[in-house]
């Protein structure tokens, strides 16, 4: 019996690998090779290959042949059967061929059916375009099963033969490869034209870069981006990726991306015929900063912000302003383009700006390409206007305006702008500016609860007063009304349970930019004082600022860096009525952590048999940044925060009860 149980056990060592020969012939030698090699650690699955290749072959055509090969390491992976390519549609993006393979475990081979290949058209909720997301799905997945994806795909952008390439995904990736202006198969008749690539925030993330033919390259050993850290920059702004540009000189649309001047000087020529005064009512014999104000308000009255993008080229091409105003909704270019019409039949020479909303500081000096999300306008001044969000340039002075912040008054730029940068295009190139802090509309919020607490039950009214959309309740107000600020306030800043209520009592008209938005709701909630054994009382919070979420799971490197901004003031004021005598254990606190500076006052004044308890929070949050080089640093910080933060709530919110 011995020597069975040992035969078998050396049968066990020397088992053949599972067979590859099945699948195709690019994925068999990483399929192989990877068979020796134990799988990365809490992975679900893991990525043998990630190839791409592309070539340009004239006209503005980018062709794109991608191959992914992974193993399914645990039950969960076996979701990663599906391969999907998102792409503008009509003629600028087509999915030519989509393939793929299941090698399952017991050697069975189950290849995609075209009945599991689906395309979507207007695949973004929040816009209606000829957007579309291509998706294929494997049948019959398990774990051990080794999945491989083949595509090949046309790219005809309006915006040129540009194209780009991640490095980092979810999953850890064995080999990462790219090969560019390959020519054989899919890519025939290329065309010779200057191929620039460029690498962006490589380091730290990539130790070692293996050089390929013709500007390629291969990186091994890439681990999985991190899904437990909190409070990092947008991936635009530091995580790996390759940037291709076909610099095609028959192409105009190709050679602006030469450089960020050709680039800017396109834009401008692109908005140059949209951009023409309508000759709005009203407005005749307007000008200056009179007629800017007449303007921004007659706009927010009567246009709405909405994407509607028929067709690829509406990307980057704005509606002329005459159609806009015809429709009465635009996307920002839409708006941008009325906007600086009609600022030039005010006496105004203006210009589109790009920004890049949520997508980090774009770096001048960084090689162009189509980085930006958003267009905003800008004015050119011959004296200032007094107008916060006027910058100075070399080429003079401009006044920043943001058409879509219709609930942000003229003048002022919303936080979307803050710590950004835009580039100002100029029919003779561009002209990048920072935003300066003085031109965000300031943000606070005045929080001011009266009522009264009764045994365990809390009844009153809060007024809300806002400036610069610190909770977005002039937003919703003007979304939605009454019913959008009771849902906004229940869903995301008051802590109630299922058996308060609260009732929207009045709110002010959200179109009025002179003066801060305000609501008055009437709350009711049973256990806003909770009582308990000892004589211990804790009240609600209602408003005051929450323990925010960790950022790093404990024993794990932090690999981002940690950024927090600056959500503005809080001003909270309550003054509560109880029927039985309380009295605070912390009556004042002061608090400074790098993220925010915080301060609170609680009185106690008796009242009858009652008490009368005044309380007082103010919060100013601060902008913060740790790089690479302080993550440790930045850890500690955000650990002090969120520990000074629940010490607060802990402590002022609790009191003793009926005692003198």
């Amino acid at each position: 019996m011995r020597g069975c149980l040992l035969l078998l056990a050396l049968t066990a060592l020397v088992a053949p690998a599972q067979g590859v020969s099945k699948l195709p012939d690019w994925a068999v030698p990483s399929a192989q090779a990877a068979q020796s090699e134990p799988g990365p650690q809490d992975a679900e699955a893991w990525v043998l290959l990630d190839r791409t290749e592309m070539a340009y072959t004239g006209g503005g055509e980018v062709r794109l042949r991608r191959l992914r090969l992974l193993k399914v390491l645990e039950e969960r992976g076996t979701r990663f059967r599906q391969y999907s390519i998102s792409g503008l549609g009509g003629k600028a993006s087509r999915v030519k061929r989509l393939k793929g393979w299941n090698l399952r475990p017991d050697g069975e081979l189950v290849k995609l059916d075209s009945d599991r290949v689906e395309s979507m058209n207007d695949a973004f909720d929040e816009e209606f375009s000829t957007s579309t997301l291509t998706s294929a799905s494997l049948g019959r997945v398990v774990k051990g099963s080794l999945l491989a994806f083949e595509s090949l795909e046309s790219l005809q952008s309006p915006i040129g033969p540009v194209a780009s390439t991640r490095l980092l995904e979810s999953l850890p990736v064995r080999t990462w490869e790219l090969e560019v202006a390959k020519s054989e198969g899919w890519f025939n008749n290329l065309q010779a034209v200057e191929i620039k690539i460029d690498r962006r925030h490589f380091k730290p993330w990539v130790d070692l870069v293996e050089e390929l033919p013709e500007g390629g390259m291969r990186v091994r050993g890439l681990p999985a981006l991190p899904t437990d850290e909190g409070a990092h920059p947008h991936g635009n702004e530091v995580l790996p990726v390759v940037q291709v540009r076909f610099l095609d000189p028959k192409l105009p649309v190709a050679a602006m991306w030469g450089s960020w001047d050709a680039y800017a000087c396109w834009t401008a020529e692109t908005f140059r015929t949209p951009c023409q005064p309508t000759g709005l009512p009203g407005m005749k014999g307007m000008a200056g900063l009179e007629g800017l104000r007449s303007l921004w308000a007659w706009m927010r009255q009567g246009l709405t912000y909405k994407q509607v993008y028929l067709s690829p080229e509406r990307g980057w091409v704005p509606e002329g302003a005459a159609e806009v105003g015809r429709k009465r909704y635009g996307d920002c270019k839409d708006l941008s383009a009325f906007f600086m019409g009609e600022a030039k039949g005010l006496g105004f020479t203006t210009a589109p700006a790009l920004a890049a909303i949520g997508l980090g500081y774009m770096d001048a000096d960084a090689s162009p390409f189509p980085i930006f999300n958003h267009v905003i306008s800008a004015l050119r001044l011959e004296k200032s206007l007094g107008l916060a969000a006027e910058v100075d340039t070399k080429q003079g002075r401009f006044l920043l305006v943001d058409p879509t912040d219709m609930g942000t008054p003229l003048g002022f730029l919303s936080s979307a702008h803050e710590h950004g940068r835009v580039m100002i295009c100029l029919p003779t190139g561009a002209v990048w500016v920072d935003v300066p802090a003085t031109a965000i509309l300031p943000q606070r919020l005045v929080f001011q609860l009266k009522g009264e607490v009764t045994g365990r039950e809390l009844k009153g009214s809060i007024n809300l007063k806002e400036s610069g959309g610190y909770w977005g309740l002039r937003v919703a107000a003007r979304r939605g009304g009454a019913k959008a600020i009771h849902d906004l306030l229940l869903r995301s800043y008051l802590d109630l349970p299922p058996t308060a209520s609260l009732e929207v009592e009045t709110i002010s008209d959200p179109l009025d930019l002179d003066r801060p938005f305000e609501a008055s709701v009437k709350v009711k909630h049973p256990e806003g004082f909770r009582i308990q054994q000892g004589g211990e009382g804790y009240l609600t919070d209602l408003g005051l600022p929450v323990v925010r979420d960790a950022i790093q799971r404990v024993g794990k490197a932090r690999r981002y860096p940690i950024v927090s901004y600056a959500h503005g003031e809080l001003d909270y004021q309550a003054e509560l009525k109880f029927t039985s005598t309380v009295k605070p254990f912390v009556e004042t606190q002061s608090v400074e952590t790098p993220f925010r500076t915080f301060t609170w006052n609680s009185h106690a004044i008796p009242h009858g048999t009652g008490t009368l308890l005044k309380l007082n929070f103010h919060q100013q949050t601060l902008p913060m940044r740790f790089g690479f080089e302080a993550l440790d640093s930045g850890l500690k910080a955000w650990k002090k925060d969120r520990t000074a933060v629940k010490t607060f709530r802990d402590d002022a919110l609790a009191f003793r009860v009926g005692q003198p």
